[in-house]
């Protein structure tokens, strides 16, 4: 088939010309026809062509393959859309783990799986489920883990001398948790063997930092941390997963924190257990049972995608205002500590530490910390609160030009408890906890 161009002006608005050889005893047929069957016709060619030649290519392919078959043909099932060779993946992940396991076993790594473990993604998928969106999202998995290989970094703590006092000054009322990490530190280095950190419940009334404990914890210990809330209905599924039979089936976020993350040794924040509670779907913490043993922790399975890695090195805090919610099959398994309001000393020292790290924070340069007077007047905050006034007091301070943050700069509250007590040197002890 060929447009004939040459008669395209004789054609009326909207059609075009058509020029068609049926069998080579015309010259040619001209054909007047709407544009848009035309341009159907040209789609039409181009596409027959290019099947043609890719046939051709084929064949060429074919012809030049040596005879024999490989030593392990794979015929993928039909309907997975997956081409992986399981007995290919097999010798490609032994090989990638035989060059890694030497150098990384001397460097702060660790194994958190076997390192076949990552063929039960891509292996006998249809006898596992036939859902074929499960299949993608584990062959997806996959090829993650076997770019990310089964060794993970061995986060190493950064608790020198200073550190540890600066915890302690912006913590005091958390001294007794930060001793244990001191200890179980001095233990490790002393007799070489794994800095390791039991769980930790932590106690006490809302608004005393427990979160945020916790987050500058794991800042010392230099790993990642992931909170893991209790008070908004999760259920059984969350830790190690759910059903792997159900449609809606997804993996646990021990799985995602320790195997799909970047530390063998993150900790995992359990805020607010005592509101975990029993649902129909299941106890959302009774897989804990197993998890914060030591024993059975390094052999957990997660049941979505029946995989079984190390969760021994995870570091468990959990966060509770009524600990007689929790069971005691469970609280049995941490160091359980009741944390105190601070007193009114301690108040002001650790608001004294949140003001300077904020204004580290904030890095204005030629702006003055905040004067000691004005960071009493918000040490009865919690330290969320205090945060946030300092950062908006710095905010309006800038924008008046100012190179000091002033009293008319905090939130309106501290103004009026500021001139009850403006002739004194600190607040009252009433206002601080």
């Amino acid at each position: 088939m060929r447009q004939n161009t040459d008669d395209e002006t004789s054609a009326p608005p909207g059609y075009g010309v058509h020029s068609v050889d049926l069998d080579r005893s015309f010259r040619s047929i001209a054909l007047v026809l709407p544009s848009r069957l035309l341009q159907t016709l040209s789609e039409e060619r181009l596409a027959a062509e290019a099947v043609k030649a890719q046939e051709e290519l084929d064949l060429r392919n074919s012809r030049s393959a040596t005879a024999s078959p490989p030593p392990t043909p794979f015929a993928p099932r039909s309907g997975l859309g997956s081409e992986l060779d399981p007995v290919i993946e097999k010798k490609e992940l032994e090989e990638a783990a035989a060059e890694t396991a030497k150098a990384a076993e001397t460097e702060g790594f660790i194994a958190v799986h076997d390192v076949l473990e990552p063929l039960k993604l891509i292996k006998d998928h249809k006898a596992r489920t036939p859902d074929k969106d499960i299949h993608r999202r584990n062959e997806a998995l996959y090829k993650q883990l076997k770019v990310k290989g089964n060794y993970r970094v061995l986060a190493q703590p950064v608790i020198g001398r200073r550190d540890y006092k600066r915890l302690c000054r912006a913590f005091p009322h958390f001294l007794p948790v930060l001793e244990l990490v001191r200890d179980q530190f001095a233990f490790a280095r002393l007799t070489g063997k794994p800095f390791l950190i039991p769980p930790i419940l932590l106690g006490g009334d809302p608004g005393i930092g427990k979160t945020r404990f916790s987050q500058e914890l794991a800042k010392a210990l230099g790993t990642d941390i992931h909170r893991m809330p209790f008070d908004n209905g999760r259920n059984a599924s969350s830790l190690l997963g759910s059903d792997k039979h159900w449609g809606n089936t997804t993996y646990g976020s021990v799985f995602e924190t320790v195997v799909l993350g970047r530390y063998a040794n993150p900790v995992i924040l359990l805020d607010e257990i005592d509101k975990a509670g029993k649902r129909r779907e299941g106890d959302a913490v009774a897989s804990l049972h197993s998890l914060l043993e030591p024993v059975t922790s390094s052999h957990v399975r997660d049941i979505s995608l029946d995989f079984e890695f190390n969760a021994s090195r995870v570091v468990w805090i959990a966060t509770a205002n009524e600990l007689d919610r929790i069971p005691a099959s469970l609280r049995s398994r941490f160091q359980e500590f009741w944390i105190e309001q601070p007193t009114g000393a301690q108040a002001l020292q650790m608001a004294e530490v949140i003001a300077q790290e904020v204004h580290q924070e904030m890095n204005l340069p030629g702006f003055q910390p905040p004067a000691k007077q004005l960071v009493r007047f918000v040490a009865h905050l919690s330290a969320r609160e205090q945060i946030q006034a300092l950062k908006r007091a710095y905010a309006a301070a800038r924008v008046d030009r100012r190179h000091q943050i002033a009293l008319t700069d905090l939130p309106e509250q501290v103004h009026r408890d500021a001139s009850e007590f403006s002739g004194e040197d600190t607040p009252p002890a009433g206002l601080l906890h």
